[in-house]
């Protein structure tokens, strides 16, 4: 979409104002063409988080929670999930550890040419 003004300037001389509508997000060579290109390592293209959609600021949040759990050394938003998921099965019906206190060290998977492979304590 584009649309465009006659405004007066502050010199008093009249302007034409253009807001031109991009189809996509991506830099133009130039604003006219036949204009000078546009030098994109001189333009500050940084972007606040609020900036995004809904989903792209959640998956940008997760990333940032996932880094920080990183570096302090605790698991990340995956891991909480997946010992979540663990934790509420382990007491299901037909669960070999139901009855028992949960203990994610008790199972050791491991991954191999055949697939994955759970271990029950004895």
């Amino acid at each position: 979409e584009c649309t465009w003004a006659l405004e007066q300037a502050g010199s008093g001389r009249p302007r034409v104002s253009v807001y031109l509508e991009k189809e996509r997000e991506c830099w133009w060579k130039s604003a006219l063409e036949g204009d000078q290109e546009i030098d994109t390592t001189k333009v500050d293209s940084t972007r606040s988080l609020y900036e995004y959609d809904g989903e792209t600021q959640g998956a940008i949040r997760k990333i940032m929670f996932d880094e920080e759990q990183k570096r302090k050394g605790l698991p990340t938003s995956d891991e909480i999930q997946n010992e979540d998921l663990l934790r509420k099965a382990w007491d299901a019906e037909g669960s070999p550890f139901k009855g028992t206190p949960f203990d994610p060290s008790a199972i050791n998977f491991k991954t191999g040419g055949g697939g994955g492979r759970m271990e029950l304590p004895p």
